[in-house]
């Protein structure tokens, strides 16, 4: 059970090919073949219309995975903000609300403070939000989105979200491919089209385009045209 099996099984959390989970885990796709054929040969998994997935009661060796790597990432967040939650979790990285400031590596501010550092001034609460990643420099704009939705996905947190799509040029490639990443594609789908047609098909977790272009002026954000 080396670091890298972990990370294959990790995402064996539904059938999926060798591509998908080389994809989620930052594998090459000789390195899944190789760990799933051990784990093949052994009776373990199985494949079904090109997917892989666990064999009968197997899967519990998938739970125990995940409940591994939380608890690693457990113990990380307790060292520094004891009080910590997190609240999305990888198998490498995790998003953390915290009361306290963490000024430690690998940990970077995301969430409303975020916001700041694009001109973007909303109303905080006393919480404090986080992604650890080993992997980031900073937090790009498309993190950003995912991040305030997995923090809160409620009208006011989505309507942030909107304006933010307004006023900062995000790129729709990578904000996709980030909303694969957090699972939220649906959710980004929804947006994207808001935006596109002025809400010309009605969203029901979306403010009215009527509301929302009374809410962009109090931000200083222009609409699209």
């Amino acid at each position: 059970m080396t670091a890298k099996v972990f990370r294959v099984l990790y995402y064996l959390d539904q059938p999926r090919t060798v591509a998908e989970i080389a994809d989620r885990s930052d594998n090459y796709r000789n390195t899944v073949n190789r760990v799933l054929k051990r784990f093949r040969d052994r009776g373990l998994v199985g494949t079904n219309d090109g997917c892989y997935e666990f064999n009968g009661d197997f899967d519990q060796l998938y739970e125990f995975v995940r409940e591994f790597t939380h608890h690693l990432h457990r113990q990380r967040l307790e060292v520094i903000a004891p009080r910590g939650t997190i609240l999305w979790e990888s198998d490498d990285d995790f998003l953390a609300q915290t009361e306290t400031v963490i000024d430690v590596d690998s940990f970077h501010k995301t969430g409303l403070a975020r916001f700041a550092a694009f001109d973007l001034q909303f109303l905080l609460t006393d919480h404090r939000y986080y992604i650890y990643s080993e992997a980031l420099d900073s937090v790009s704009p498309a993190e950003l989105c995912c991040h305030t939705l997995l923090i809160d996905d409620g009208p006011r947190y989505r309507s942030y979200c909107l304006l933010f799509l307004c006023h900062v040029d995000v790129d729709e490639g990578a904000l996709r491919e980030q909303a694969t990443t957090y699972g939220l594609e649906a959710e980004f789908d929804s947006m994207l089209q808001y935006l596109e047609t002025h809400a010309e098909i009605k969203i029901d977790h979306l403010p009215k385009w009527s509301e929302f272009q009374k809410l962009a002026p109090d931000y200083e954000v222009s609409l699209p045209q």
